[in-house]
């Protein structure tokens, strides 16, 4: 079963920008892995057999990613901007 947008943003209010860079390229790898299946027509695999199917999650995950950049922007000036840190400090 899928979440909300904004209950899955929830689960970052306090996550470190690293990790939500982590986060954010897990969504990305899966909206690309899924875009280059569909544009070769490939609905061959296993995951089709389960729900929420490859297309919902899809569609959910580009949900998450935006509102999970919302969040990122904010804590990246906060944070990097505005703070101290910097993406090159070790965590």
């Amino acid at each position: 079963m899928m979440i909300s947008s904004e209950m899955y943003a929830e689960q970052f209010k306090d996550a470190t920008y690293k990790e939500m860079i982590k986060e954010r390229d897990g969504l990305i790898r899966y909206i690309r892995k899924f875009e280059k299946l569909e544009k070769a027509g490939d609905r061959s695999g296993e995951e089709w057999m389960i729900h929420p199917q490859p297309d919902v999650r899809y569609q959910m995950y580009m949900e998450y990613l935006a509102a999970l950049l919302l969040i990122m922007k904010d804590k990246y000036n906060e944070e990097y901007v505005w703070g101290d840190k910097k993406l090159s400090d070790p965590e």
